[in-house]
């Protein structure tokens, strides 16, 4: 069902980290000749957070209005993640045991494979479409086609570590908290950095290196090939699960226990608060288009997002979920990263979100005022113990998928892909 409400309202798109001069270190048999891919190839979500920006910014646009189900695929499987997207429309999604699984465009599965991953972590699609995550024990696995192709021990993990950074060149830095490790497309290893303290996920790529944000706050900076880290600057603060880059060279991060959107200057090597937080708390990594930031922000009985622009000025915020009034002296709802709800923007600065009923929609012209918001209702069946419960959410995760376009992973285990009627990429009608 479909419901339409008027709401009032108050980078570094491609991965950037070339890293040629690993190329010439690649380890090659020349009994055994085969194609390498390299390049940053299109689509739709090739690392957590779509790119290398972490910034939840879409290459492509959703739809404008009017949202409908195009397909439905029920996995069996548990979720916690999005979606990663190729350059065709296929989808690939991991269970929180290491269960990976392929999905086409039209939502049929093509392939499924059970790694023996120790719960998986973040993962991240390389140029020929091998996927790659690291898990809790700390090993890095990569699948392709339906086949795990190599694994690789990092080291002794403590928790999961910042979700894998995809390379131009093919290859990939993977992490635990302790250490970064630079592979080739082989699963070799190439170079390896100690971290001075637990990076706060995900690895982000700026000016040519790779960027760890740790706990404390610190910005650190790596070439791989280099055994040493370069400090960029520091927030001040701990973020609340890392940064974002927003520009070419700006990172954004909330900091201060949710009070702070802070931003750090890579060239300059200087931090500035961007906005203070009135009456709520501000969650986990923004998003961020056309220069506008979208943040998260928990109130004492909803869940918010709120854009704010360069100079940190309010342009509108959007209610995503209600909760019951605190009794007593119970408070206001515990911030949690289970219960931060999905957002994305696409380059027109339209936002897709997700409800805490499991339900998805698109606010198209949040940031400039009388915002249109279409909901598109029970998309993913609410978590274990009703909606209003701090279970986690229903829908883990959204990706887009082709123009016009978006998928939602449910963390019941289902993919759904939200499209309008007569959008450019609108894949086929399917039902599973």
């Amino acid at each position: 069902m479909t419901s339409r409400r008027w709401l009032p309202v108050g980078g570094a798109a491609a991965i950037t980290a070339a890293l040629a001069g690993l190329a010439g270190a690649q380890t090659l048999d020349a009994e055994r000749p085969r194609t390498i891919v390299v390049g940053a190839p299109p689509g739709g979500s090739r690392a957590d957070r779509l790119d290398a920006a972490r910034a939840d910014r879409s290459a492509t646009a959703f739809p404008a209005g009017r949202p409908r189900v195009a397909w439905q695929a029920q996995l069996g499987v548990p979720l916690e993640r999005a979606p990663l997207v190729d350059a065709r429309g296929g989808a690939y999604v991991i269970g929180t045991h290491g269960e990976l699984l392929a999905l086409s465009r039209d939502g049929a599965e093509r392939w499924r494979v059970t790694t023996g991953g120790a719960r998986a972590g973040a993962a991240a699609l390389l140029s020929d479409d091998t996927v790659v995550f690291v898990d809790a024990a700390g090993e890095a696995v990569a699948v392709r086609g339906g086949h795990v192709r190599w694994r690789f021990s990092i080291g002794p993990a403590e928790g999961m570590g910042p979700a894998p950074l995809p390379l131009d060149d093919g290859g990939v830095v993977v992490a635990t908290p302790q250490a970064l490790v630079a592979l080739d497309p082989d699963g070799n290893e190439r170079a390896r950095a100690s971290l001075p303290e637990a990076a706060s996920a995900p690895l982000l790529s700026a000016l040519g290196k790779v960027v760890a944000v740790t706990v404390s706050g610190a910005v650190w900076t790596w070439a791989p090939g280099s055994s040493e880290l370069t400090r960029a600057g520091s927030f001040g603060a701990s973020p609340d699960v890392g940064a974002v880059l927003a520009d070419g060279h700006t990172l954004l991060a909330v900091v201060g226990g949710g009070t702070r959107l802070a931003a750090l200057d890579l060239v300059r090597h200087a931090t500035t608060t961007r906005a203070v937080a009135q009456g709520a708390t501000w969650l986990g990594l923004p998003a961020v288009g056309r220069g506008t930031a979208y943040v998260l922000a928990l109130g004492p009985v909803s869940e918010l997002a709120v854009a704010l622009d360069p100079s940190g000025r309010e342009l509108g915020r959007l209610v995503l979920a209600r909760y019951p009034a605190p009794a007593g002296d119970a408070g206001a709802p515990v911030a949690s990263p289970a219960r931060r709800l999905p957002l994305l923007v696409d380059p027109a600065g339209t936002v897709a979100f997700a409800t805490a009923e499991g339900g998805v929609g698109v606010a198209v012209a949040m940031a400039s005022g009388g915002a249109t918001v279409d909901v598109l209702t029970d998309v993913c069946p609410p978590p274990r113990g009703g909606a209003t419960t701090w279970a986690g959410p229903a829908v883990a995760g959204l990706a887009p998928l082709v123009a016009g376009t978006f998928v939602a992973a449910c963390a019941a285990g289902g993919v759904t892909a939200v499209t309008a009627p007569g959008a450019p990429g609108e894949p086929p009608t399917l039902h599973l």
